[in-house]
Formats: structure tokens, C-alpha cells, sequence
């Protein structure tokens, strides 16, 4: 309690709530809706178990909680990331990186730098956590690795936002019992795992990806259906950004293998839910106001692609990739140096560093036809709902369209006429 027999912000309501059935109200004490990052925070600290996470009517996991067991600690309002944001890192050590394994290069997103990172983790006996395509239905989840095996599962780009389920809790207790840990993920996850955990820990390794939005799981949901359907089964797996086969790190190859061996692609920006994900038809509402970006999560590292390469270190330049890397902190600093042998390596300005990857710090944009596109992605194809959120409805497309002309138009006549009057 606080002063005056008060209970901690927003707990006080708590004891007089029946359990939240609808998912797209917002839990007393936390974060609006709006805002919340779904990232488990609050569900793992719960001393309780009295939040769950569930999805809500877009598909985005949100908790709710069950008045019967809250015993209105307070303790889910005290670790929300959103209403305890950091501090933005205004100058991290910045580097183009990017392993010298070609092979693993040609395996990874971009740089291969999480798995150079991760290996020393494995090899002092520590546990990794990653996100990874769960079957049957290719869900993004995080899972814990020990080994190459699991470790190869998390490699590479997941365009779609995971569900951290348990691993906040098994992370703290590998720490407590004296493990290394490596945890990637989101800067929204990231930062509500440092919440979460409360206070330093020496042997984590906290490595946040540059990220664009966390895009709907119900969305990648019905573009695998769709997948499916074309093949006529289920994919055993999927790589967003292959780089084989004519991928390449800046154009990736979607590519899924099937269970009797076949394998099949086409390129990620030419899919319907490619164009869902940059045009931020799918994004959580939450990515719009992001408070977790620019070193704001206390991640030790953020990493993500080098956008600009070829002006940076042009060299660098190929089909393979290059990663850029940010250190926030010694710890992340160190890491670096124990790998430096396996990496080839140069430091950037800082304002040079992302400065084609702006969305290290800057939120998501809102596109005016998510809402559209939200409401009736189950009802028709990805690649018409996709098109007809894009350009927006009919009349409005015909108007915009009808005006580029007349602009084009007047623009050409008053060449015409100058060219005219101008023989002197």
C-alpha cells in the first residue's frame, strides 16, 4: 500500500472488477490500450497468475486479469514498460559488421551477427533465447536454445510479432542459477524484460533488433492459409529473406520447404503480406508511439541491416549482407570484443549508422487504411484486401488518380508555351 492505505496507481479499482472476457477493453492499472506492447511484462511478474494474454479481435496479444485471484499488489504496474519508459542511448558506439563465415552470412538476415554472438553463450553452458516459427502453424514464438540445432531455428527474419510466452520467467531463473543468457527480441520485449527483471544482471546479453513494426499475427496467419492453399499443404517451414537461389540480403527470397522435401520461392516484396508489412496496414497501434526505440529499452546491443552499405563500406557490398551495430553499454561493448577474431569490423559516426534504417528510433507510421485493411483481411485475399487499403477507397483512388493527370497535364502545356515564347 501507499500513503494513506492507498494501493499502487490503478490497483485500487482491481478488487471490484469481474475477470476482463473481452480482450479489446483496457485492464485497470496498466497501460491504455493503444499503447500496450503485448510484451508479457506484467503476466510474468504476477505473483498470482492472475493475467493471461489472449488475442484481441486484430490478433495482437493482450493480458487481462482475473479479479477472483489479483491480490492488488501493484506488481504489473510497476514493471509496464509503457508507463516507465527509458531513456534514449543519444550516442552508442556504432560499427558495419558482419561475420566472416560466408556461409553463415548467406544463412542470416543480414550480418550474421546474432549467431556470433549467441555461440559464446552456448559454449560457456548458457542458454539463448530467440523467436522461431512454431509448426503447425509456422507461429512466431520465443523459444530457449542450447545447442546449434536450436539455435539455427532462430536465425534470420521473423516479420511477424512473436509471442514471448514463458521465457521472461526461464530467463531469470537460468540467471539465478548462475547461467549466461542471451535474449533477443523487439525493443518493446527487451525493455520489458529489463522491467520485468528489476535490477542488473551481470550474465545477460540483451540484443534488440532494429525494428519496423510488430506486424498481426492474425494477418501472417492468413497468409499462410493462403500459402497453404497454393500448395496445396502446409509448408514445414518458411524463410522470409532467403538470400539463395537469386535472394539476396536487400531483396530477400520468401522460401518454404515442404514435408516430402520440396522447396519452392518467390521474391518477399513481391508477396501480398510483404506489402501489408511495409505499408503498416497490420502494425500494433502500439508501434505508432513507441517508447522503446533509440537505446530506450536498455539493450546492451541493437543490431539490424546496414541500409546504405554501399556508401559505407562499399567493399562490404554483395549479395551476403552487412549488419549494423550498436553497443548502449559496456556489457554489449564486451561482447563485440570476444567475437572480434570471427568478424569483420569498422566503427561509423553514429549519425551515419541509421541513417537509412530510421526506424532505430522513429515510430512506425500510421497508414490511413489500417483500419480497413484490419477489418476485412479475413474476408477477402491479402492481395486485394492489401490493394484496396494502399490506395484507399474507389473515389478517392479515381480523384488522386484524375489529379496526377491534370498536373502532368498543365505541367506539359506550360513547357509547351514557354518553348513558344522563348525564341529570343
Amino acid at each position: 500500500m501507499g500513503e494513506e492505505g492507498v494501493f499502487p496507481v490503478g490497483a485500487a479499482v482491481w478488487y471490484t472488477m469481474p475477470i476482463m472476457r473481452n480482450w479489446d477493453e483496457t485492464p485497470p492499472g496498466l497501460s491504455e490500450r493503444a499503447a500496450c506492447t503485448g510484451c508479457t511484462a506484467c503476466v510474468a511478474v504476477c505473483p498470482r497468475d492472475a493475467i493471461a494474454m489472449a488475442a484481441d479481435a486484430e490478433g495482437f496479444l493482450r493480458p487481462a486479469i482475473d479479479a477472483a485471484k489479483c491480490v492488488r499488489c501493484g506488481a504489473c504496474a510497476r514493471v509496464c514498460p509503457v508507463l516507465h519508459p527509458g531513456g534514449a542511448d543519444p550516442a552508442p558506439a556504432c560499427f558495419a559488421a558482419r561475420t566472416r563465415d560466408v556461409d553463415l552470412r548467406l544463412a542470416s538476415a543480414s550480418g550474421g551477427l546474432f549467431t556470433e554472438l549467441a555461440r559464446p553463450v552456448l559454449a560457456a553452458g548458457g542458454v539463448v533465447f530467440g523467436v522461431v516459427l512454431e509448426s503447425p502453424g509456422l507461429t512466431a514464438i520465443h523459444a530457449d536454445a542450447e545447442d546449434e540445432a536450436g539455435l539455427a531455428a532462430m536465425r534470420g527474419s521473423k516479420y511477424v510479432q512473436s509471442d514471448p510466452r514463458g521465457t521472461f520467467r526461464e530467463a531469470r531463473a537460468a540467471l539465478r542459477a548462475g547461467r549466461r543468457v542471451l535474449y533477443s527480441g523487439t525493443p518493446c520485449q527487451i525493455a520489458g524484460l529489463r522491467r520485468f527483471l528489476g535490477r542488473p544482471e551481470p550474465n545477460l546479453l540483451a540484443v534488440e533488433i532494429v525494428c519496423h513494426s510488430a506486424p498481426s499475427p492474425a494477418v501472417w496467419a492468413a497468409a499462410v492459409r493462403e500459402l497453404s492453399a497454393r500448395l496445396g499443404e502446409r509448408p514445414r517451414t518458411v524463410c522470409f529473406r532467403g538470400k539463395r537461389d537469386g535472394g539476396s540480403w536487400r531483396s530477400g527470397r520468401f522460401a518454404w520447404a515442404l514435408a516430402d522435401g520440396r522447396e519452392g520461392g518467390e521474391p518477399f516484396n513481391a508477396t501480398p503480406y510483404a506489402a501489408a508489412f511495409f505499408g503498416f496496414l497490420c502494425s500494433r497501434p502500439s508501434c505508432a508511439r513507441c517508447v522503446a526505440k533509440g537505446g530506450a529499452s536498455g539493450a546492451d546491443l541493437t543490431i539490424g541491416d546496414l541500409w546504405g552499405a554501399e556508401r559505407l563500406c562499399p567493399e562490404w557490398d554483395g549479395p551476403t549482407g552487412v549488419s549494423v551495430v550498436a553497443a548502449h553499454t559496456e556489457r554489449g561493448r564486451a561482447a563485440l570484443d570476444a567475437i572480434a577474431p570471427r568478424l569483420e569490423c569498422r566503427p561509423l559516426p553514429t549519425d551515419e549508422a541509421f541513417r537509412a534504417n530510421p526506424f532505430y528510433s522513429a515510430p512506425a507510421p500510421a497508414h490511413r487504411g489500417r483500419a480497413w485493411f484490419m477489418a476485412h483481411f479475413r474476408d477477402v485475399p491479402l492481395a486485394r484486401a492489401t490493394r484496396r487499403a494502399l490506395r484507399g477507397p474507389w473515389p478517392i483512388w479515381m480523384a488522386r488518380r484524375a489529379l496526377s493527370k491534370a498536373r502532368r497535364l498543365t505541367a506539359a502545356c506550360d513547357t509547351l508555351f514557354a518553348n513558344r515564347g522563348g525564341g529570343k
